[in-house]
């Protein structure tokens, strides 16, 4: 049976009156019933029925206070409710994050991320998902010390993945993108793994869903996020709302063709030829340029070595362009096709700023249709490479925020 609670439902309608109550204590600190009523709009009759049973449910306490020489009753957030973790699995890395389910309450509706203890660990290449969830179980458990909670204290959890996926089932569904996590129905695995609900998502979606919150979306009802990192997604917001498309794997644009017809074209772990992935990876621009510049490199390594003016500066700055090329050409027939009016440009490869962005700005107004992205602002993420993660946190709040 599904218990989700439909908006303008009369469920619908009290679980957005105790988000209105709990955002009113949250922003005041400890307000009275009738400061509450004041800010929410809400008769005090509705509001008081609300405390008390956030209370009931541990969610919020009220107590008497003397204030101005007067006694008050005042209502303050219980802490500790609860924490929530986001997880954040990549080609090559494992990031966690947990967040105090009490302090956020409603914090997918506020101006700045939840406060959160995050961590990360590198992976193998080709890491299943024994690999991963026992990386992030270890991470979970070192977060959950620093912060004093114990693993009872955990709500929840949403993993992001950089495949596509099946939304009824929560498997990862392309055969070669993440092939250690094909058919694995990760949620079920993950809710075995920690003993909690657990929910997961296609980690450029999330990293849309963040910076649509708290950072360079926020306010934009067209828009379009981009991860370039190991793997390279997009999340589309058309309309003010998060597109998934109708089997959640919309913003698959790290496997569009953008040499279709070269059989010479480098082969793509999805099993065709010339997909963006093969051209602009971290790992295709470290590739290009340790031959040149010594191994290892990272994309912080490249950057520095693009400004630094030594005998290096100019390969590193060739490539960095090229690769903003490379992105701009692919996305300047979505732009056409949607017209989003700012391009968030996401991932480690974000580090290069105008580097990157410039030639990828250019390629854009060359390649898409005149007028179709000439109002259209390219910028880099302000959350960075924890975009998917935070958007992770994001979701687990939300779905945790108002269980009992």
């Amino acid at each position: 049976m599904n218990t989700t609670s439909r908006p303008g439902s009369p469920a619908g309608l009290r679980d957005a009156n105790r988000r209105r109550v709990l955002d009113a204590v949250r922003g005041a600190g400890a307000p009275t019933q009738a400061e509450i009523a004041g800010v929410t709009g809400l008769a005090p009759a509705t509001v008081s029925n609300i405390v008390r049973d956030l209370a009931a449910a541990g969610r919020v306490e009220a107590g008497d206070e003397v204030r101005g020489g007067r006694r008050v009753r005042a209502v303050r957030l219980v802490r500790r409710a609860g924490v929530v973790a986001g997880i954040d699995v990549g080609h090559r890395h494992v990031r966690v994050a947990l967040a105090d389910v009490a302090d956020p309450a409603g914090a997918v509706d506020h101006a700045a991320p939840p406060e959160r203890v995050e961590v990360r660990a590198d992976l193998p290449d080709d890491h299943g998902v024994a690999d991963g969830l026992d990386t992030a179980s270890r991470l979970l458990d070192e977060v959950l010390a620093r912060t004093g909670a114990r693993r009872a204290a955990l709500r929840g959890a949403v993993v992001g993945l950089p495949a596509p996926l099946d939304l009824a089932t929560g498997a990862v569904g392309a055969s070669g993108v993440l092939p250690g996590w094909v058919g694995v129905p990760v949620a079920g695995r993950v809710a075995e793994h920690l003993g909690v609900p657990s929910w997961v998502d296609n980690d450029a979606t999330l990293g849309t869903l963040a910076e649509q919150r708290w950072g360079a979306l926020r306010g934009v009802d067209d828009g379009l996020f981009l991860k370039l990192s190991d793997g390279v997604g997009a999340g589309l917001v058309l309309g003010g709302r998060l597109y998934r498309g109708p089997d959640g794997t919309a913003g698959e644009i790290g496997h569009v063709a953008v040499a279709p017809g070269d059989r010479f074209a480098a082969v793509c772990r999805c099993g065709h030829r010339g997909c963006l992935e093969t051209l602009v990876s971290t790992r295709t621009v470290t590739a290009m340029l340790e031959p040149l510049l010594g191994a290892p490199l990272t994309i912080a390594d490249v950057v520095a070595r693009a400004h630094d003016g030594s005998s290096g500066s100019a390969p590193a700055r060739r490539v960095l362009a090229d690769t903003g090329h490379h992105v701009g050409v692919a996305l300047a027939g979505l732009c056409t096709v949607l017209t989003p009016r700012r391009i968030v440009v996401g991932g480690e490869l974000a580090q290069a700023g105008p580097l990157l962005l410039a030639p990828l700005h250019a390629a854009l107004e060359a390649a898409a249709v005149p007028g179709t992205v000439r109002t259209a602002e390219v910028v880099t993420a302000d959350l960075a490479e924890h975009a998917p993660v935070l958007g992770a946190l994001a979701l687990a709040l939300e779905r945790c925020a108002l269980a009992p």
